[in-house]
């Protein structure tokens, strides 16, 4: 394990939640402090969901400078923001209408324009960004969860999206997860990364995370973690006993 890799194991669920939310709040700072802005890249999901409540309780909320703050999404389901499905809206409902990020700083991928209108916008957004020296959006925190199948944002094993290599943002037809139509940030929009959290709970998430911290660059999550640190970004991997 390298320098710029940690692993944080705690007990459960809650205990996971408490320390992601305070991990946010340490890592935007830091980002603040460093570029005057920080770009967050979310991730949907139960377990970041209930880091994203316990970020707007409101003893944390005050520890960011939310106005400095951008707000991005790592994958989205082509569903308008208000559908149960929306990780957008999940992350609305939990945080984001509960904090004072300025709504200019709301990069909401449109998943309600179809898979192809929503990557193409969702790409010049992200290309409108701060880059970083070799080209990429700075994407300043980036949280990333993981599938029992080893899948990251909307990259599914053994699938083209993975290999894209000349693009922020694919589109996604057919995704083995309902729904089928998606899009998702592709591994070489992670080249800007600089720091990256991969939040895992329950026993589901063992066999996937024990391969991908083994190196079994079959899984996206793998891939993903690798273009982070080859990049320079740091890593740390927040797990639950299970999970670990």
């Amino acid at each position: 394990m390298t320098a710029a890799e940690r692993v944080q194991v705690v007990d459960g669920p809650e205990e996971l939640a408490e320390a992601a939310a305070r991990a946010a709040v340490a890592d935007l700072e830091a980002a603040v402090e460093a570029h005057g802005t920080a770009t967050w890249v979310l991730t949907g999901g139960g377990t970041p969901g209930a880091a994203y409540r316990r970020l707007a309780a409101h003893d944390l909320r005050a520890g960011v400078e939310w106005d400095r703050v951008r707000v991005a999404m790592g994958d989205e389901r082509c569903v308008p923001a208000g559908h149960p499905e929306s990780n957008w809206g999940q992350a609305a409902a939990a945080l984001l209408d509960h904090v004072p990020v300025p709504g200019h700083h709301l990069l909401r991928p449109q998943g309600e324009l179809g898979a192809e209108a929503a990557a193409d916008a969702y790409q010049a957004a992200l290309a409108a960004l701060p880059a970083t020296p070799g080209g990429a959006p700075r994407l300043e925190v980036v949280w990333l969860g993981v599938g029992e199948d080893g899948h990251c944002l909307s990259l599914f094993p053994g699938r083209p999206e993975l290999e894209v290599a000349d693009r922020l943002v694919v589109p996604v037809h057919d995704s083995p997860k309902p729904p089928p139509d998606r899009i998702s940030l592709t591994l070489a929009a992670l080249a800007g990364t600089e720091r990256l959290l991969v939040l895992a709970a329950g026993l589901g998430k063992a066999d996937p995370v024990a391969r991908a911290r083994a190196g079994d660059d079959r899984l996206p999550l793998t891939r993903a973690v690798a273009a982070v640190r080859s990049a320079g970004g740091s890593v740390t991997w927040l797990l639950d006993r299970a999970a670990a």
